[in-house]
């Protein structure tokens, strides 16, 4: 098992390299448009992939559905993406509820466009509330948006190592049997480590470390939520677009679920 996961780290480190080295030197540069405008081309990658999973064919009824969610965005600005924001956290707490429950949402497939549109709109917005209509005091935006993505990473990396390590316990076998309660509570444990360290040198406030927290256990939700859909779909990975990782889903499905959680809860707390 140890040369296992020795070969499977071997396997990501280098795009996972690259990734984090692209990622910091965007958000080192502090450019909201050049952020916004990388954001919108994943955000396409992510509907394209979708779309190339689905067997339901695109029609005008969906153009228009997307056409007007994207208008009503640029008309009613930060009040229509409050509003959307709620919806879609909304829709990840009554799925998550289904999840303990082990019952299943029959809206979950990636042969539901709207859903596929509408979740990664929500990731979009959120991130577009955050660059654009978020203040938060005594603390730099572009390092919040820092904080959510690596929390995000290092919860996966927590579980994904201590679950391959001494994982036994599986926590929703029928989604996904490798995953496990112990790397659950290794991911937590990586990431609790990180906040309390910046906490400790006082680089971010309470109140975004309990937004942190609290919107955590939603990067375990989509990556079951991904796991759900590609179990139907009898598929390994949503795509080939990152050697070693798979598809953009399979790379970002907690970040779509944790950031639009997180604004939310931060536009309730800050």
């Amino acid at each position: 098992m140890a040369n296992g996961l020795y070969k499977n780290i071997i396997q990501r480190l280098p795009a996972a390299l690259l990734l984090v080295a692209c990622i910091s030197g965007i958000l080192y540069l502090q450019n909201i448009y050049l952020v916004l405008t990388i954001v919108i081309g994943v955000g396409f990658l992510l509907i394209k992939e979708w779309l190339l999973l689905s067997e339901s064919k695109i029609d005008l009824k969906q153009i228009i559905f997307f056409v007007t969610l994207a208008l009503f965005s640029t008309f009613f600005t930060k009040d229509f993406i409050n509003l959307f924001l709620i919806i879609i956290a909304g829709f990840w707490v009554i799925y998550s509820f289904h999840l303990l429950s082990s019952r299943s949402l029959t809206l979950v497939s990636f042969d539901n466009n709207y859903l596929g549109v509408l979740l990664v709109l929500g990731f979009f917005y959120g991130l577009m509330h955050l660059l654009i209509f978020s203040e938060f005091h005594n603390v730099n935006k572009f390092f919040v948006l820092f904080v959510i993505l690596f929390n995000t990473v290092l919860a996966d990396i927590g579980a994904y190592l201590v679950g391959s390590s001494i994982g036994k316990t599986p926590l929703f076998p029928k989604i996904s049997p490798n995953k496990t309660i112990e790397g659950l509570l290794g991911g937590i444990g990586f990431v609790l480590i990180f906040l309390s360290t910046i906490y400790f040198y006082d680089l971010i406030s309470f109140d975004l470390v309990l937004a942190s927290l609290i919107s955590l256990p939603f990067a375990f939700i989509g990556d079951y939520f991904e796991s759900q859909l590609k179990r139907d779909k009898s598929i390994k990975d949503s795509g080939s677009l990152i050697p070693g990782h798979g598809g953009v889903w399979d790379r970002l499905d907690s970040h779509i679920a944790v950031v639009p959680m997180f604004i939310l809860l931060t536009n309730l707390m800050v």
